[in-house]
């Protein structure tokens, strides 16, 4: 009996210990996650090669790393170092990823599993290269190309590539190097860039994998992507013709891979068609292109297109209550049916699409959050990345897309003694739709009202699904409960609900979420004094229309925010995608006002922080400086922190608790974020400087 107690005693100081460790992270805690990305099956099935983000405090880089289909344990392959802060311009233009891991990506298994291929950063340019996996070391391919308007050939910047089915053609996409007289212009200050100019070309190339001898394939620029035949005898190339500003124009060409210069345009082609997949009877493609109602750039549709006829069908105008997502796809054997990836309110998964009536049917594979999913090349198996909102990404397999997979071991990303909270679903109904949100409540909600923190997604095309979130977790141990919402304009509800905020930003979206949050207060024990109201892109953007049109929240915090339509027309990178929601602004001027937050800056009394990457062209740091400005002049509390060299992705990432290549930038937006967010609880604020 003795034993038995004593044992039992240990048993429960072991566990008031394993509980006593769990705990929400801490903001420090947040630079210390890994993120994991882009699962490919081997094809001998044993392995999945996957990317892995290091933390941000360990560099943010991106590296190979094998996970085994047996159970054991993963290995690193890859420990490439990321490119310096000083080099991130050069990377963007290259087409290297800035903010999100300057290392390796885009890794591929050579059908024949002799190799890996991979894109990274060597020096100056992004090169592929190639690992063999019988051992050694990961050499680059050298691919060379005379810059326009003379000098010696030079290595090309890789964007991407595309392997060819039979794995005996490497398809690559590349940017032209600089000729040696722009780079002594440069060099000497001569440094005037003459717009729609002085870009550099990008060229389509085809590469031996026997000798890695390249061949440029002639007339055609500007590719978009690039899709190989079952038979590996032709590719489907999509270029476009005009600026991307000026709406879509994609032009498909089929290239032979014998001859390159043997190319036929594909007459009937939809000019947004975005990603293409063959049939494998080599007469048809299945094809996703903007959908055919009304709806912003992004709603896609999935398409049949006849090659001999030119005859287009329209698989899914009808779906109800769903979108599509145009990153997966994959057509069955039989070519009766293809994979998709398919977003359901909150949930996002892979669903089966009939290619004669379009029927859609959604697989459960046993978590809310469904991504990356992709087969081996004989479809024995497949991977994919799951997760919910207590589960971080996880690496899964199955032999079924019916039948949910099993998880595999993987490097750990987030610790096990972090806690976290499961969602409560809510929904509730408005102006004919029905809007839904996930409300996160902290454990001090057992015992009383607590503050509550609203969270506002990118877009407006975005979305929040119910998967894990650091910054959530760092927003509950703070005590305080977290509201997110998919106001209509958000995907996975259906076109209409897309399209429902077309010449409304800022009223009907607006009032979807002031409605969620007096839902919340309704059903939940939440402080209704006690409100803060966060976002990022088009969150920030709502965060603006909310510091003009209510003073219910006491402190309120925009991330890289559109304020006034008229200026992030003239300034962003790209403004087609605007257009649809606000029209040309000079020619509609009373719409793009009325949906501009500017607008409202007169009615504004709530505490106000602005976060702004200084590198960010989507939303340029012109817009948060508007806003400044005038709440500034209005006598309204507000701060501005600058990030030097984030861009709109970096710094959304950095925002949301993601790993990063900047050491300290995300550590302090979250600072200062929660510091003013309880400052604003508490009425303490620092006022302007006089």
């Amino acid at each position: 009996m003795k034993r038995n107690s004593g044992a039992a005693f240990l048993m429960l100081a072991l566990c008031t210990l394993s509980l006593a460790a769990q705990h929400f992270p801490t903001n420090e805690d947040l630079r210390h996650t890994r993120g994991i990305s882009n699962p490919v099956l081997s094809p001998d099935l044993k392995h999945v090669l996957v990317i892995v983000q290091d933390s941000t405090a360990d560099g943010g880089g991106s590296h190979l790393w094998l996970l085994n289909t047996d159970g054991s344990a993963p290995r690193q392959l890859t420990f490439g170092e990321p490119a310096p802060a000083a080099d991130a311009a050069g990377a963007a233009a290259a087409g290297g990823r800035r903010g999100g891991g300057m290392g390796e990506r885009s890794a591929e298994y050579m059908p024949d599993g002799s190799a890996i291929l991979f894109i990274a950063r060597r020096g100056e340019k992004s090169q592929i290269l190639r690992l063999p996996l019988e051992g050694g070391e990961a050499a680059p391919i050298k691919l060379e190309h005379a810059p326009v308007g003379g000098g010696p050939a030079a290595l090309v910047d890789v964007t991407s590539y595309s392997i060819a089915p039979d794995g005996k053609t490497v398809a690559v996409i590349a940017t032209d190097p600089q000729s040696p007289t722009r780079t002594r212009e440069m060099r000497e200050q001569k440094d005037v860039m003459w717009v729609e100019h002085n870009e550099l070309e990008h060229r389509l190339y085809l590469m031996d994998s026997a000798t890695w001898k390249a061949r440029e394939v002639p007339t055609l620029k500007d590719m978009d992507s690039v899709t190989w035949s079952e038979d590996s005898a032709k590719l489907l190339v999509l270029t476009h013709a005009k600026l991307r500003d000026l709406g879509p124009s994609a032009i498909g060409t089929i290239v032979s891979a014998a001859t390159p210069s043997e190319q036929t345009t594909v007459a009937g082609l939809p000019i947004s068609a975005r990603r293409v997949a063959w049939m494998h009877d080599g007469k048809r493609l299945v094809l996703f292109a903007k959908c055919d109602v009304d709806a912003p750039e992004g709603c896609a549709d999935l398409f049949t297109f006849d090659l001999a006829t030119g005859k287009l069908h329209n698989l899914t105008g009808g779906l109800k209550d769903s979108t599509l997502s145009p990153g997966t796809l994959y057509v069955a054997d039989d070519d009766k049916s293809a994979l998709v990836a398919l977003n359901r309110g909150m949930h996002e998964t892979v669903a089966r699409i009939d290619l004669t009536t379009g029927e859609a049917k959604p697989y459960d594979l046993g978590m809310p959050v469904i991504s990356g999913f992709r087969p081996d090349a004989k479809k024995q198996a497949w991977v994919y990345i799951a997760s919910s909102s207590t589960v971080p990404a996880s690496i899964h397999m199955t032999t079924s897309p019916e039948q949910k997979g099993k998880r595999l071991e993987q490097p750990e990303l987030i610790p096990a003694s972090w806690t976290a909270v499961a969602s409560k679903p809510m929904s509730w109904k408005r102006a004919g739709f029905t809007v839904e949100g996930l409300l996160y409540l902290p454990p001090q909600a057992a015992s009383g009202k607590v503050p509550m923190v609203v969270n506002v997604h990118g877009g407006p095309r975005g979305q929040f699904t119910d998967a894990y979130s650091p910054l959530t977790s760092l927003l509950l141990g703070q005590g305080w409960a977290v509201l997110v919402t998919n106001p209509r304009g958000s995907t996975g509800y259906g076109s209409a609900f897309e399209a429902a905020n077309k010449n409304d930003m800022g009223n009907g979206d607006y009032l979807d979420i002031m409605m969620g949050v007096d839902e919340a207060i309704r059903t939940a024990p939440i402080d209704p004094t006690k409100l803060a109201l966060i976002g990022y892109s088009y969150g920030g953007e709502m965060a603006g229309f909310v510091e003009g049109k209510t003073d219910r929240f006491k402190a309120i915090v925009s991330g890289a925010p559109v304020i006034d339509q008229f200026s992030e027309y003239g300034t962003e990178s790209g403004s087609y995608g605007d257009r649809w929601y606000t029209g040309m602004p000079w020619r509609n001027f009373e719409s793009a006002w009325r949906q501009s937050p500017l607008a409202y800056a007169k009615n504004a009394k709530t505490p106000f922080l602005l976060l702004q990457g200084q590198a960010d062209t989507t939303d340029p740091e012109g817009q948060s400086k508007e806003m400044y400005r005038a709440l500034r002049q209005e006598g309204v509390p507000v701060q501005m922190l600058l990030f030097p060299r984030e861009d709109h992705g970096a710094l959304g990432g950095n925002f949301a608790g993601r790993p990063s290549t900047e050491p300290w930038h995300g550590l302090i937006a979250r600072e200062h974020m929660l510091k003013f967010i309880a400052d604003g609880f508490a009425g303490t604020v620092e006022p302007n400087k006089p």
